[in-house]
């Protein structure tokens, strides 16, 4: 049984008082939150867990840097972010040193022949997906950095993307020139940039024609019988 679960490290009481530039109790509430944070990451929990733990606190104290007013609040948020690069740090030398920590994350991500689950869409394309679904505002409603979201996709997707690489994606997907006559925007002629968007939207509409069709011929086959 674990003492301690993400909810109760990103909901604490010194988070709150961050959120709310509250300053009476600051101190006692980041002591408590920096002793159940350290706790966490040395407690047997899987480390994709505490890596999650990492970049939610992150994300936060990242957005609430440019908020908070008191200069109490600016230390203690300082406090934080460093405590949580020094857990990070800590977390991932962990990894490193524990080839079973490493196969126990990926055991989680295995076909039924222990095949691992990877993904093959090229990095290319997986940056175009990430900036897609950024700009959707699909992760925490869209207050998230992509410094904070780049890792945590990599980790999840086990692949090897940077946001650098991200970035740079972007740009050269700026400077297309369109693939065949696809248009974003038909009445203003505008050639549609996002190629691999473009393939996924019409294999998933491919696919569900093709079932459709095949369902109407089961149906009108059992229909005759």
């Amino acid at each position: 049984m674990f003492m301690t679960n993400i909810n109760t490290i990103v909901e604490a009481a010194f988070v709150r008082h961050i959120i709310n530039d509250e300053l009476d109790e600051i101190k006692e509430a980041f002591e408590s939150f920096a002793s159940h944070l350290i706790n966490f990451i040395h407690e047997p929990v899987h480390w994709v867990e505490k890596h999650h733990c990492l970049v939610r606190l992150n994300a936060i104290f990242h957005v609430h840097t440019l908020k908070v007013k008191s200069d109490i609040s600016h230390t203690y948020l300082s406090l934080a972010l460093s405590l949580i690069k020094t857990m990070k740090e800590l977390l991932i030398e962990t990894q490193k040193a524990s080839a079973d920590t490493i196969r126990s994350f990926r055991s989680g991500f295995s076909t039924g022949d222990d095949t691992e689950i990877r993904w093959t869409g090229g990095n290319g394309n997986l940056y175009e997906l990430l900036n897609a679904l950024q700009i959707r505002k699909c992760f925490n409603n869209g207050n998230i950095d992509t410094n904070v979201l780049v890792p945590y996709i990599a980790s999840v997707f086990n692949v090897d993307i940077n946001v650098d690489g991200c970035y740079e994606s972007k740009r050269t997907m700026k400077q297309r020139k369109g693939k065949g006559d696809r248009k974003y925007n038909r009445r203003n002629m505008l050639d549609s940039r996002s190629y691999f968007c473009d393939d996924l939207s019409d294999c998933l509409n491919d696919n569900l024609v093709a079932q459709e069709k095949s369902d109407g011929r089961a149906a009108r086959k059992s229909t005759v019988v």
